[in-house]
Order: C-alpha cells, then structure tokens, then sequence
C-alpha cells in the first residue's frame, strides 16, 4: 500500500474541486492520500492528515497541484527525505509541472505501475556569512540579489573559489541552476543550461557596462558576493524566501548536497518542453 501526499494550491484550484477529484481517484487505486495544509480541506474516509514533516517523511511520493512556483516552494523539503515529486500543472507555463491537469489520472497510474523515470535536479546551499553567524538556505532555482524595494543600483564584488573575478554596479545578480536557467535567469538575458548537467550560471540585472556577459561554471565552484558603497539589498531564493543583505555581509553559493527528484510519466524531451512553452509564451 503506497502512501501519497497531496500538496494543493488554493490559487490554481479555488473550491479544491479537481484536487478532491484527484485523492477520491487515488483512494480507489487502494493507495492512502496523506494530506497536509490547504489539501486538509478534502480530507475523506481513508485519508491521513500529517504535519507538514511528515508529510515529506511517512510518503512514498508526492504530488504537488498547482505549477512550478508550487514545486519550488515543496522543493527544499521534499529533497531533505529524496521524496519524489509529480507534478500536475493547473497554472499557465510549466517545466517542472510538465504533467497537464487533463492527463493526470494516466499520470498518477503510471507511476503506481512502475512506468515512469525520475530526473535529478540539482540544488544551490546559499549561506549569508554577517561577520558573527551564518544562515543556510537551499534553492532549486535561482539565488537572486537584487536592489529591494530601492531603484538605485548596488556595487557586487564576485569572487569565484577565492578569487576575484569582477566589481560592477547592477540592479543585482541571479546565481542559477540548469534547472533556474529558464526562469528568472532567461528574462535576464542569461544561458540556458541543460537540466542534468551540473553547472551554475551567473548573470547581472541591469549591468551599468558597455561590455557584460553571463558566466557559465562548474556545479564544483564557490561563489562569493558582497555589496560595496554602504549599499544595501535582498537575497531571495526560487521566489519564495527572502534574506536582507548589508555592506560587509558575505554571501556563499554552491552546489546542494541535495538535488530534487522530479517524477516523469511522458517521453517529452527538456527541448520538446521548452519550444512548446516559449511558444505558449509569444501567444
């Protein structure tokens, strides 16, 4: 008997219709639906309500309904336990929901009967060093600093493995894995990357230069940033959680000992996906 935690999003699916839809489908397959947070509004005869830990800790799989902003946020927790995650796209442009909402059923079937891949993401470990502690984070797509709520620019010293590299004024930088390099990175102009391989990208926002480009390095690197000029900015990981960064503090970037297991039912290639959703973009 499988354990399945569902992780909802009362965005995508307001009344929870197709989410309860999903876990009554499951419970007939004679699979136990652990529920947690806003999927608790479903809850039935045979499902089980855990606590958020739990939830990554007592399943078998996971699957998450909502898009890839869904996943991100499901993605630093569900990798601590190497639970895999299926995702289910109700929202406009997935990569890593790649499983549309009318296919799900067949999706779900899959994987209970064993066809089905799973693809390994790698993860960034971003640590901000104030002189006195650090604090560790980890993120799937992108660690991204950024100006805050201010329009002025900040100075950002980039030092790769301990040496220095570059000092230039921006509206910020992205850090990116393959996985971010089709997020945030692409709108700034950086690479894309190939999801298996284990690289990092580095991109400034906003470069005030004549002459930038993106670097492209290895998921073996150190990254270091700190801001000059008194400045101040935020350091937000995949979106979802936000640090605040001053003058002196040390920001350290690297490859997880994490990665995140995404769950993959179709024989879509990375390529398929992304000319299909850079179409749906331009339309």
């Amino acid at each position: 008997m499988k354990r399945i935690a569902f992780i909802a999003n009362i965005e995508k699916d307001p009344d929870l219709s197709f989410t309860k839809e999903l876990i009554d489908f499951v419970l007939k397959t004679g699979c136990v639906p652990m529920l947690s947070g806003d999927a608790e509004k479903c809850v039935c005869k045979g499902c089980e309500i855990a606590k958020s830990d739990e939830i990554y800790q007592l399943s078998d799989f996971v699957i998450v309904l909502g898009g890839d902003g869904t996943i991100l946020r499901v993605a630093g927790k569900s990798s601590v336990y190497d639970l895999p995650i299926l995702g289910i796209n109700l929202g406009t442009l997935g990569y890593l929901a790649e499983v549309e909402k009318n296919d799900a059923k067949e999706a779900v079937l899959a994987v209970l009967n064993g066809k089905y891949t799973i693809e390994r993401r790698m993860m960034l470990e971003a640590s901000v060093y104030d002189g006195k502690k650090t604090n560790k984070m980890l993120a799937l797509n992108e660690a991204a600093l950024s100006n805050g709520v201010f329009s002025r620019m900040i100075e950002i010293n980039l030092k790769i493995n301990n040496q220095y590299v570059d000092t230039l004024r921006a509206d910020g930088v992205i850090i990116s894995t393959p996985t971010g390099s089709t997020a945030y990175n692409l709108s700034a102009g950086g690479p894309i990357l190939k999801p298996d391989t284990e690289l990092m990208a580095i991109t400034y926002v906003c470069p005030h230069a004549l002459f930038s480009r993106p670097y492209v390095v290895s998921g073996n690197d150190k990254i270091k940033i700190s801001i000059g000029n008194g400045g101040s900015a935020v350091l937000t990981l995949d979106g979802q959680h936000t640090f605040p960064i001053k003058n002196g503090d040390v920001i350290t970037v690297g490859r997880s000992e994490y990665s995140t297991s995404i769950i993959k039912t179709t024989k879509l290639s990375f390529y398929d996906i992304l000319r299909r959703k850079m179409v749906e973009v331009r339309k």
